[in-house]
């Protein structure tokens, strides 16, 4: 039996100190600052917030400026990334779309790349950060579920941006999306993406 429920901000998540992102502790007890989710193992999932990167965390950005040291790179926060061109040896272009891992995060947010790949053409869009873990689904189930089904490649980036490639069937990919977008706090997620999906192939 699934068991998330939606807490409110302000709402208390645990009796224990957590000191988790988007939360806040009074005496013992942890409380949601945003609207999340719980799900049945206790995770608190917060389904508003900014983006904060983490060390590790998968990366897509667009190529924004191009500069003799390497190239600026907007990657959804305040302040453009850096791809250095000493340390990586790729060409690339105005528009153009990377993929990376961020690296060092220094106390202001600001981020070093590794693992920077250029990804070939296809459409980026915008993802609430916030509910990126359903898109991706527990161990990948989600998104392995929409690329099976749109027959291309598909890079999920925590910091909100997602490249689609021009294999996929784009429309079908970006029906999908809105849908985990509105239910993203509901139960059988999964479950009904997938029905959806066998529908869509069969014409129903």
């Amino acid at each position: 039996m699934n068991n998330k429920r939606i807490v409110l901000p302000g709402e208390r998540i645990s009796d224990k100190k957590l000191f988790m992102p988007n939360t806040f502790v009074e005496g013992e007890e942890t409380f949601a600052a945003v609207i999340g989710m719980v799900d049945e193992e206790g995770k608190y999932i917060p389904l508003e917030s900014k983006y904060k990167p983490l060390q590790e965390d998968v990366l897509v950005g667009i190529v924004t400026d191009i500069r003799h040291a390497g190239y600026s790179v907007d990657i959804n926060l305040s302040s453009p990334g850096f791809i250095s061109s000493k340390d990586f040896r790729v060409q690339l272009e105005l528009g153009d779309i990377v993929s990376c891992k961020a690296g060092q995060v220094d106390e202001i947010g600001e981020v070093d790349f590794s693992e920077v790949k250029k990804l070939p053409p296809g459409k980026i869009i915008h993802f609430p950060p916030a509910k990126i873990p359903r898109l991706i689904g527990r161990k990948s189930s989600m998104i392995s579920l929409i690329r099976e089904h749109s027959g291309g490649d598909i890079v999920v980036g925590n910091n909100g941006y997602v490249w689609i490639s021009e294999a996929s069937n784009i429309p079908l990919v970006l029906k999908t999306i809105n849908i985990i977008i509105r239910k993203a706090h509901m139960s059988g997620l999964t479950d009904e993406i997938a029905q959806y999906l066998k529908n869509q192939k069969t014409g129903e």
